[in-house]
């Protein structure tokens, strides 16, 4: 009788043993889940991001340097015209002459968001100096044409990579390494454009 008696509190003992050892083993498989969820942010992070801004104009850009912008830029109006068309939206064209290249893309119109302006975006890639330099410079323009078809702008961009590939839903996208890079207008054109992580021209 007292055999049975020490074997049952013995059992009572691991039974309240073994309860006790149940929240250990769920905060292990608590930590374990957070170090799973842990890993996933840190591939969420290196994963391509697209980021939004929008250019806004105001009064305070008005004046000397945005005039002088669209004045310098008069003289180039005719040649971008003659690439304004529908049916060639993001093809690319290329003007190939004795020593230069031209590589010029039609992106379509982009609407201002005060829903009064709309513009025509087109890109160009000009290579001078091929065959007379041993390496050939190269400049690149992003122009905007307004829907008169009498007034355009246009920004220098340096580098090729760093001009727009498309327009996409009224925001023209830029690609800089793995990131996408969406921008949309509001107010007019600025007398310079900034772009986050491009840089301003």
């Amino acid at each position: 009788m007292d055999n049975l008696l020490i074997m049952i509190m013995c059992l009572s003992v691991l039974s309240c043993d073994s309860k006790n050892n149940n929240p250990k083993i769920e905060i292990v498989n608590e930590s374990a889940k957070n170090e799973i969820k842990a890993s996933k942010n840190i591939v969420m992070e290196k994963s391509p991001a697209t980021i939004y801004d929008t250019i806004v104009f105001n009064e305070n850009m008005k004046g000397k340097l945005l005039n002088e912008k669209f004045k310098s830029a008069e003289i180039k109006l005719k040649f971008y015209k003659k690439h304004i068309n529908i049916k060639k939206i993001n093809i690319l064209q290329t003007i190939s002459e004795k020593h230069t290249r031209t590589e010029i893309k039609y992106l379509g119109i982009i609407y201002d968001l005060n829903k009064e302006d709309s513009y025509h975006v087109i890109t160009n890639f000009h290579v001078f100096g091929i065959g007379q330099m041993l390496s050939p410079r190269g400049r690149s323009e992003l122009a905007f044409i307004n829907r008169k078809n009498n007034q355009i702008i246009i920004y220098d961009l340096s580098m090729p990579y760093n001009l727009p590939k498309y327009i996409e839903k009224n925001i023209l996208y830029f690609d800089n390494e793995e990131t996408k890079i969406g921008i949309t207008f509001f107010g007019g054109l600025v007398p310079e454009i900034c772009i986050p992580k491009i840089g301003c021209n």
